[in-house]
């Protein structure tokens, strides 16, 4: 029987600690005038698969940055969700306002008491757990995959409140796939 190992996590200070640093090498690259070398390290390490990194460029895809950087809502949530999906608790946590339901939903099913026995479910850790579950199921569904989001083109998609309706809809229509994924 081979033995199952609990998915490798970023605890959410640690994540948190480095999401600042990384944000204080852009902020000093936006001053002294090498913004273009510091983003394209930073979606180096993404491309990468760094959790950290991904969060950092969700943040900056989230607003975008003056003469830099477009706006784009699509690649903000695309590199959330890829954050989460590899472990980062601090990622995680601020996904919360769109997970919340789903989290709810999860723990009212028939099947939470199987789910919270074979993923040691805690109080602690099932935002982080069932969160990093929620966020590979659409990553999966949406196909997204780091290099080739790091290669991609910037375009500007600012935010709109379809674009939430839009994610809550494939993320209700993809409950089942979390629960098998849980299980």
């Amino acid at each position: 029987m081979s033995k199952r190992f609990r998915p490798h996590y970023i605890e959410y200070q640690e994540a948190f600690d480095r999401f600042v640093e990384e944000r204080k090498e852009i902020n000093k690259a936006l001053e002294n005038g090498t913004i273009g070398q510091a983003f394209q390290n930073l979606l180096n390490k993404a491309a990468k698969n760094d959790a950290v990194a991904m969060d950092v460029l969700a943040y900056y895809y989230k607003s975008g940055i003056t003469n830099f950087l477009k706006e784009d809502y699509k690649k903000y949530l695309y590199w959330q969700l890829l954050a989460c999906a590899k472990g980062n608790c601090f990622a995680i946590d601020k996904m919360q306002f769109l997970f919340n339901a789903s989290y709810d939903a999860i723990v009212e099913d028939e099947r939470f008491d199987e789910i919270a026995y074979k993923n040691d479910l805690t109080d602690e850790n099932y935002m982080n757990v069932i969160g990093k579950a929620i966020a590979k199921v659409m990553v999966k569904k949406y196909q997204i995959n780091a290099e080739d989001l790091a290669n991609s083109q910037n375009e500007s998609h600012p935010f709109q409140n379809e674009y939430l309706a839009e994610f809550r809809k494939d993320l209700d229509s993809s409950f089942e796939d979390i629960i098998e994924k849980l299980n």
